[in-house]
């Protein structure tokens, strides 16, 4: 299960009810925060999102809306007296951009904070939940997101862990979380032969910045959850592609195509601000129906069967 908090849905400046770019995946005790814009600490206070949790920091891209509220953060943080390590993770450029802006923090951080300059590939595995960057077509160096949790085994079947002669107890919980046990006359006992088939993956994907492209098409196949930019209705494809965007129907039909179970559009810009977004939202429901618009301090509920809106 997954629970997805939009704390900020602009696009390229924060308005009066839209922040800059972040989102907030709670799952398990970790926080994996993809991109930091303009006063996500305070968006992240408003959610009552907890500072010193078990984190992951995602940038997609060296634009500053996307980053801009990283410093205050690290300071936020420090200030606080965190203690837990901090791993940020983005294109290469973010490292010194880090490296200059602890300068700013005194005495630095209260915590260990490593960044890393990544490539495409999987940055991130706790216990089932991954976290794999995929290149997409923006200007520069630029990330989308695959966030799955894969469950170990699927259901617990314990009348067959009784005919095989497992005993109740802690290693029905090793069978039920994937591990093998021996039993005590040698006996090993594999956990699918006391479980149900795997489930399919539970799957969230954001795709940053970016044109229409084969990578984000690939990765959004069969996701419970795509959140894509939406930056320009269909009048304005033009400088859509000059600027390396997308509009909500070019958004739509990779939703479509890749059977995607809800569309979130964020990140739109400001120009649709005084219809409420409408043009976005009605461009891309005549290709894609479950889609809606993201706004900030949204949350959606991902689950293996179902992904709501919550608030």
């Amino acid at each position: 299960m997954f629970d997805v908090t939009f704390l900020g849905t602009g696009g390229s400046i924060p308005t009066k009810g839209r922040n800059l770019p972040a989102i907030a995946v709670q799952h398990k005790g970790w926080v994996l925060l993809l991109d930091a814009g303009e006063d996500v600490q305070r968006q992240l206070e408003t959610a009552n999102i907890g500072l010193n949790k078990r984190m992951r920091i995602f940038i997609t891209h060296i634009h500053a809306d996307h980053l801009i509220g990283l410093p205050g953060l690290l300071l936020r943080f420090s200030l606080l007296g965190r203690q837990r390590p901090l791993k940020i993770f983005g294109p290469s450029g973010l490292v010194e951009y880090i490296r200059v802006n602890q300068k700013t923090i005194h005495l630095g951080t209260t915590f260990e904070t490593t960044v890393y300059g990544v490539e495409e590939g999987v940055l991130f595995e706790d216990n089932g939940l991954s976290v794999r960057a995929f290149e997409v077509d923006h200007r520069g160096k630029a990330f989308g997101f695959e966030i799955r949790y894969q469950r170990a085994t699927g259901t617990f079947l314990p009348d067959k862990a009784r005919e095989l002669g497992v005993p109740e107890g802690p290693q029905w919980k090793s069978l039920s979380d994937g591990q093998s046990v021996k039993l005590d006359d040698g006996t090993v006992i594999q956990p699918e032969q006391v479980t149900e088939a795997k489930p399919a993956p539970v799957k969230i994907v954001y795709s940053g910045d970016t044109r229409p492209c084969e990578n984000l098409r690939e990765a959004a196949r069969n996701a419970n959850l795509l959140i894509s930019e939406a930056m320009y209705a269909e009048e304005h494809r033009d400088l859509a592609e000059e600027r390396g965007h997308m509009t909500a129907i070019q958004a739509a039909e990779i939703a479509r195509d890749a059977n995607v179970g809800l569309l979130v559009l964020t990140h739109y810009s400001p120009r649709y601000e005084t219809e409420m977004g409408e043009p976005i939202l009605a461009e891309a429901r005549e290709v894609f129906g479950n889609s809606i618009l993201a706004r900030d301090l949204m949350q959606i509920r991902v689950e293996q069967d179902e992904t709501k809106v919550e608030g």
